[in-house]
């Protein structure tokens, strides 16, 4: 340890990585970085990012997924994207981004260029199939099929000849992403078969469709991801079959709680706005129906970055069912939900 006064800030990690970074913006020893070594356009409004992480990052699963931090506007923002290549020896990753209207996060993610460095959080989530040896169904509308070529890529790369059905949705062919790569997938898999839908040629693919072309969907495990509707649907499809068990979802974010009737409604301080949630919502929902933008990144619980202080007030946290103390804590926007006028600070 350096005693010095002068030397004393060397002591830090964060000083050495702002040393480090100078030297390089993709080292650090706190924070985990990656540099963009090629964009690829997938379809309209749809393109992949190759990434370089750097030591910090670590390594991921098929099926996981990360946060992205962009800086935007002189703030840091992320959102959560899967991975939609299997691990690599070369260190390389792949997320594929989906522009979205009024998204900041997407938006700017899509005006990347190769050599810029970004901020990947370590990989997170268990999307993947519980067994390796069931029939397995994979279901996946639009760019809910990224984790799906994750899990595919890795099966394909450990010689896998499970009978594997993949219905992949999307609104025209155009946007049925990474055809050729399931075609190449397809050859190094032989259990292996396709069933793309186009939903402005053939309608919505719901329930019906879906037995019509799996009808033995019920005897699968199944990996789910897509739109909220989609999803919602095809949960219903199981439940009503009595097969929940064995359906796995994966979606970037809680969906919106329905306010029920009666439900008491609380204030909540936030950055110097005051506006009221009701029980049962998230904060997050709740301030951002009231015009504010929090930072968040999953919505769900998981990465932490909708993070804030409570200073008064209790809140029920939506995942565990536990109700916080009356006092100052830590609590996650997304998942806590008012109990009582709240006194929040970012």
């Amino acid at each position: 340890m350096l005693r010095s006064p002068l030397l004393a800030p060397l002591n830090q990690a964060d000083a050495w990585s702002r040393l480090a970074g100078a030297v390089n913006p993709v080292w650090s020893l706190v924070e985990s970085r990656a540099r963009v070594v090629r964009v690829v356009d997938e379809a309209p409004g749809v393109l992949s990012l190759w990434l370089r992480p750097n030591r910090r990052f670590g390594s991921f699963q098929p099926g996981q997924h990360a946060l992205l931090e962009l800086d935007i506007n002189g703030a840091r923002q992320g959102r959560c994207f899967s991975f939609s290549s299997a691990p690599r020896a070369d260190g390389l990753v792949r997320i594929t981004i989906k522009r979205k209207q009024n998204g900041p996060v997407s938006g700017a993610a899509h005006a990347l260029r190769p050599g810029q460095v970004v901020r990947l959080g370590r990989a997170q989530g268990a999307f993947a199939p519980r067994t390796d040896h069931q029939p397995l169904l994979l279901l996946a509308a639009g760019s809910g099929v990224t984790p799906m070529m994750s899990l595919l890529g890795a099966m394909a790369d450990a010689g896998s000849r499970r009978d594997v059905v993949l219905v992949q949705s999307a609104s025209t062919p155009g946007e049925l992403l990474f055809a050729p790569a399931l075609d190449e997938l397809a050859a190094r898999l032989p259990g292996l078969r396709r069933e793309p839908h186009v939903s402005g040629d053939s309608g919505r693919l719901d329930a019906e469709a879906i037995a019509a072309r799996v009808p033995d969907w019920a005897l699968r495990e199944t990996l789910l991801c897509g739109p909220d509707g989609f999803m919602a649907m095809v949960e219903a499809m199981h439940a009503q079959a009595g097969v929940s068990g064995q359906l796995t979802s994966e979606s970037f974010g809680r969906r919106a709680a329905p306010v029920l009737p009666g439900a008491d409604f609380h204030m909540v301080s936030l950055s110097g706005a005051t506006f009221d949630v009701a029980s049962g919502q998230s904060l997050l929902e709740g301030a951002e129906m009231a015009g504010l933008q929090p930072r968040f990144g999953c919505r769900r619980g998981i990465c932490r970055s909708c993070q804030c202080r409570k200073l008064a007030g209790t809140v029920l946290n939506q995942l565990t069912g536990q109700v916080s103390g009356p006092g100052e804590e830590l609590i996650q926007l997304c998942i806590s939900t008012p109990q009582s006028a709240l006194e929040l600070a970012p």
